[in-house]
């Protein structure tokens, strides 16, 4: 009997591989990339991870803006495997080091030419196509689905490790308050380091919805805001500092296709997102919160367009729990704050 991971997150998106073969998983840089053509790099990378008879649980992945990139990710998590983001651009000696950390000795790499030598085990995916039935493997709830690396800017980096039924549970919580189907047209503009990466590109291809990403070598906002008018996309998770950046372009620009438009990873002001409602003049806006440890996010404000908005010296409430998840308030000595004081949320 599959786990809980299986039958809610990968078994929907194996099932949109076949229903809606003919349909757009991936925009990635102008080109289209189909349901079928995803599927395939899935099977073809998947069947040579199972050639080399790989035993290890954590294996590292070049987060590249491509097919495969993605694609490693499923045939990974099919396999009870997570997968480890190391940035292309990042220095190599920091992705050495956390290979160290996390005891990797295999990476997937899209790269042409990986810079990836010496005791560390490479499999190049590029281009790898196959059509063999996809297998899985078994797995208790706990097993890792992934382990983002902090930034670390006040020191060496350290990894926040998740599991597989963290992940379920947060899909579970999104689909209770956001829908989502094959007809949507999704942003994904996170690096995969970046765990708001992950509910960008695994909630629409579970719905059959395709995703569109930002190159690597994009100027970010400009780029999104261009993809948000010309492909006309529904559903946008997005930093607030890309509306920041896009605040003066509001009165030209047209983003009425948006059906959600949502905020996480820095602080909301409410004035900007005002401008923007009337830019995305039909989504629901919401700013959601939550640190990495907590799984993407824990907590929704929906923004009101038409009365006052809880906020506080112009930033947005992050609202309340999702379901699935609890918050509460505590003091400097770890004692919970009575109503009314301020305190640091948990």
């Amino acid at each position: 009997m599959k786990d809980v991971f299986y039958s809610r997150v990968l078994k929907p998106v194996l099932d949109n591989i076949l229903s809606f073969s003919t349909r757009n998983a991936f925009c990635i840089d102008e080109h289209y990339y189909s349901y079928s053509t995803f599927g395939k790099a899935i099977s073809g990378i998947l069947h040579e991870m199972l050639e080399t008879n790989y035993q290890s649980q954590k294996v590292g992945l070049v987060i590249n803006d491509d097919i495969e990139t993605y694609a490693s990710i499923f045939a990974l998590w099919l396999q009870g495997k997570s997968y480890v983001p190391l940035h292309p651009d990042w220095p190599l000696s920091r992705c050495l080091d956390i290979c160290e950390q996390v005891e990797l000795d295999l990476i997937l790499d899209s790269s042409i030419e990986s810079r990836y030598r010496g005791g560390i085990r490479v499999i190049k995916t590029r281009g790898r196509r196959d059509m063999q039935p996809f297998v899985a493997v078994d797995c208790v709830e706990d097993v890792l689905a992934y382990i983002l690396f902090t930034s670390g800017s006040t020191g060496r980096p350290k990894g926040v490790q998740l599991s597989r039924g963290n992940l379920a549970s947060f899909v579970d919580a999104f689909f209770d308050r956001y829908s989502l189907d094959e007809q949507d047209r999704c942003l994904q503009g996170f690096d995969l380091s970046f765990d708001l990466s992950i509910v960008s590109y695994l909630v629409p291809l579970m719905r059959g919805a395709c995703v569109y990403t930002v190159p690597l070598d994009e100027i970010k906002y400009t780029y999104i805001g261009s993809l948000i008018e010309d492909e006309h996309l529904t559903f946008a998770l997005m930093a607030p500092s890309t509306i920041r950046y896009l605040r003066p372009y509001f009165d030209e620009m047209d983003a009425s296709s948006l059906r959600y438009s949502l905020f996480c990873g820095e602080a909301l002001p409410e004035d900007v997102t005002r401008g923007w409602s009337v830019c995305a003049r039909n989504a629901i806006i919401d700013n959601v919160y939550g640190p990495t440890e907590d799984t993407i996010f824990c907590s929704a404000y929906r923004f009101r367009r038409d009365c006052k908005n809880k906020s506080h010296n112009g930033i947005l409430s992050i609202g309340r729990p999702i379901k699935g998840c609890e918050m509460a308030i505590f003091d400097e000595q770890h004692n919970e704050c009575p109503m009314g004081e301020v305190g640091e949320p948990c």
